[in-house]
């Protein structure tokens, strides 16, 4: 398979307008396309964090999405940068080229939507507060570990553009965050609920504000979620998120040979 170079308007043609390219890509975005599909590679933050994925259709070479990250590296390379994951569609395999190894690997599902969401159940007793990314930071930081192992807020760190913190009775039940994407995108990411607490519809409620916030601010929201989380997945889905596609993603690291 022939991977020709695209720039991101090419590519949001190519790809009929992709929810990942239209919404979790910018303006730095190196891509490739060919005649079973196409690949890119980016900054996910504002901050870096290169990385990228890979949509071929059944059928393709074996090796379709690996020669596409190779091109991909290389011009990464070209730009001073390196890309630290990369994501296939599930069951597709993937080589690491020369100069980069993996170092791990997870299965998310990127969903979006951009209807502003309707509850219609009530939480009694709660309040939804505003936290501060940095001044809260270790509250939040505690909580979501204490209740969630891979509790992926990061605050803190500047990535977020919004907390908001669900309180009963003067304890902190919930937290959860917009962040942005480099593409100017809102992203909703560390939302958990204290495990006591849950099946209450405080999840429903964080996700709703959250998502409301999103879309009054970008027209869109986007949230990633572990593909095994079946009970976030139909929260997520009854909010009126879409799932734009199902990845399977491998970090990357420099090779020290």
């Amino acid at each position: 398979m022939t991977w020709a170079q695209v720039d991101r308007t090419q590519l949001l043609e190519l790809s009929a307008q992709d929810p990942w390219v239209r919404w979790a890509t910018s303006s730095e975005l190196l891509a490739v396309a060919g005649e079973d599909g196409w690949a890119c590679v980016g900054p996910w933050r504002p901050s870096g964090h290169w990385g990228g994925t890979a949509v071929v259709a059944p059928g393709s070479p074996e090796r379709a999405e690996s020669e596409a990250l190779a091109v991909l590296a290389a011009l990464a390379d070209e730009q001073g940068v390196s890309v630290e994951w990369f994501s296939t569609l599930p069951g597709r395999s993937l080589e690491v080229p020369g100069g980069l190894a993996p170092s791990g690997s997870g299965h998310w599902d990127f969903l979006w939507t951009r209807e502003t969401p309707v509850l219609d159940r009530v939480v009694e007793g709660v309040e939804l507060v505003e936290l501060d990314d940095v001044e809260d930071a270790e509250r939040i930081a505690d909580f979501g570990l204490r209740h969630n192992l891979s509790f992926e807020g990061y605050p803190g760190r500047g990535y977020a553009t919004l907390w908001l913190g669900v309180v009963d009775d003067g304890d902190l039940v919930g937290v959860g965050a917009v962040h942005e994407l480099a593409s100017g995108i809102p992203h909703l990411a560390g939302i958990v609920v204290a495990q006591e607490q849950r099946g209450r519809g405080i999840g429903a409620l964080l996700t709703a504000r959250l998502t409301t916030a999103a879309i009054e601010e970008a027209g869109v929201s986007t949230l990633g979620v572990y593909s095994d989380n079946t009970a976030a997945l139909r929260l997520y889905d009854a909010l009126g998120y879409r799932t734009a596609h199902r990845l399977h993603t491998r970090s990357l690291r420099r090779s020290r040979s």
